[in-house]
């Protein structure tokens, strides 16, 4: 049996061209009776589109190429060299090197994700020795000591040899890798928002002709994902965005949230507690509502029932309101990112904001050189009693400190706060605090994480119609594996990396995920590590 194999369209002339059909076995993929092909000429004017002719749609469809280019029908053989391209280049070109900086929970994802590529050589740069040593026995790096805060010089030569740098770091520390990638023009990568001081590099980053993306966790991450890909949708289709809507959160799974913060930390709390002493801004309905930080930002914490069988609350986040100019919807009337939390979490936070633990100034009796401090003896030093003063009369003191709270007493107590346990050594009692939670609040070997994050959508179509649209993520931690949360923001980040590394992101400057060309990949990508999100609608007259 013979199969039609190859047809090319030849001109002779201008006004004739003749059409070669090869015949091939199908099953040996040779060319069948020794190679032999017949010759068809067919009268045609090749200065005319091919759609043009009068030809029978057979004849039409065994044509490949006409007038030196390919027809629509086999425009995929172009895209197929292409591919086949890419994949010898790569296979040819020496191997990319990545530095990633930071060896922590959210490092695993990455590596691993990174080192399903035998052409990627990963050097991991960081000051914690026993880390990179758990590192080295599971995935193929070279380990580099370095204190990015400390050692720049070091910092500058470890990057100059790299062809990308993935910055797990502490946000503020991302500037410096920044400055270290732009006088090396190298690309960088991070997960963290894009602060202003990382802004202020935007026009060094672009005089350096290089690519520094940011936001490409999970919140900053996948939310904006999300949100652009819907976004950019409603927009074709000629609809308006009325209101956009995101709370996302970290959280034990529900099995692990018992203790009075409902709440257990993989990292350093630092960051989390300080969150809710910023001030943060949305638009409802029109009109900006501000918060205010610090102990009065209970009030803007509301009971969010979209999940019945969690038990779940959120507050503002930051500035929402920029999001209208970030996000490209002027029309919507409401904007609002905030963070969620099981019921209890911020009644918790905010006795201890009562009793001034949130501080991030400088206390000196907390330095390595000073006498140590118990817990008992720092709290009767916040609430203004003698070191002496008995456990029953610091208690009576900072149940009214409290405003004679019982469940942010019982919070305190269960912390030991009240007791003999040192203070650990800090630089501020924020920082003291932190480590003592650390201590308390860690996960244990067996117990698993969840993210939870709900997007919910006002979009307003060409008919007038208003479409309530909902997406869903809830992610669960593994057992003796990653934690969901370095997993939301571990292979997001891997994936931009991969991405740049590729050359499937072109653009240069420093950016967010908020374009297809970014967003598009790494959201089909994200479902097949099943990450998976649940979308639904409804439409209202």
């Amino acid at each position: 049996m013979e199969k039609l194999s190859e047809f090319r369209l030849h001109s002779e002339s201008s006004h004739g061209c003749c059409l070669k059909i090869s015949l091939q076995d199908p099953d040996s993929g040779s060319l069948g009776c020794a190679g032999l092909f017949r010759t068809h000429k067919l009268l045609s004017d090749a200065s005319q589109p091919l759609e043009s002719q009068n030809f029978s749609p057979v004849v039409c469809d065994a044509v490949i190429t006409s007038n030196g280019s390919l027809t629509d029908k086999y425009k995929y053989i172009q895209k197929l060299r292409e591919s086949r391209e890419r994949v010898q280049s790569l296979s040819m070109s020496p191997k990319k090197k990545v530095l990633v900086l930071g060896s922590g929970y959210v490092s695993g994802p990455v590596l691993e994700y990174l080192s399903r590529d035998n052409n990627i050589e990963i050097t991991v740069g960081s000051d914690m020795v026993n880390q990179m040593q758990q590192l080295s026995k599971k995935y193929n790096i070279n380990p580099v000591s370095v204190n990015v805060a400390k050692q720049e010089e070091k910092l500058q030569s470890l990057v100059a040899s790299q062809d990308l740098v993935i910055s797990l770091l502490p946000y503020v520390l991302h500037p410096v890798v920044a400055k270290a990638c732009i006088s090396n023009r190298v690309n960088m990568i991070t997960a963290s928002y894009i602060t202003p001081a990382m802004k202020e590099l935007e026009k060094s980053v672009d005089d350096a002709g290089i690519t520094v993306i940011g936001e490409l966790g999970l919140d900053p991450g996948l939310d904006h994902m999300l949100a652009m890909e819907t976004i950019d949708k409603a927009k074709e289709l000629g609809a308006t965005i009325e209101s956009y809507v995101s709370y996302c959160g970290g959280l034990p799974a529900p099995e692990y949230s018992d203790n009075p913060l409902r709440y257990k930390f993989s990292w350093s709390p630092v960051g989390v507690l300080m969150n809710i002493m910023q001030p943060a801004s949305y638009l409802l309905n029109g009109k900006v509502v501000n918060v205010t930080g610090g102990v009065s930002f209970l009030d803007s914490v509301t009971s969010m029932d979209y999940f019945p069988g969690l038990n779940l609350e959120g507050y503002p986040n930051r500035d929402s309101t920029r999001y209208a100019e970030i996000y490209g919807i002027p029309s919507a009337h409401t904007l609002l990112r905030g963070t969620l939390r099981y019921k209890g979490y911020s009644k918790a936070l905010n006795g201890f904001v009562k009793l001034g633990l949130i501080n991030r100034e400088a206390y000196p009796a907390l330095l390595p050189e000073s006498n140590p401090l118990t817990w008992k003896q720092l709290l009767c030093d916040l609430v203004g009693i003698s070191h002496s003063s008995s456990c029953e009369k610091l208690k009576e003191v900072v149940f009214t400190k409290l405003g004679g709270d019982s469940t942010q007493l019982e919070a305190a107590e269960w912390l030991g706060l009240l007791g003999d346990e040192q203070v650990p050594q800090a630089e501020s009692i924020v920082d003291a605090f932190s480590k003592h939670l650390v201590s308390k609040l860690s996960y244990g070997p067996e117990e698993k994480d969840m993210i939870v994050m709900r997007d919910s959508f006002g979009i307003r179509h060409p008919s007038g119609h208003l479409e309530n649209k909902i997406i869903d993520l809830v992610v669960y931690g593994d057992f003796n594996g990653f934690s969901a949360m370095a997993k939301t923001v571990g292979l997001p980040t891997a994936m931009a990396a991969k991405m740049l590394l590729d050359g499937e992101i072109e653009a240069k400057g420093l950016m967010g995920p908020f374009t297809k060309e970014i967003y598009g990949p790494i959201l089909e990508r994200i479902k097949a590590e099943g990450i998976v999100f649940n979308t639904q609608s409804t439409i209202k007259p």
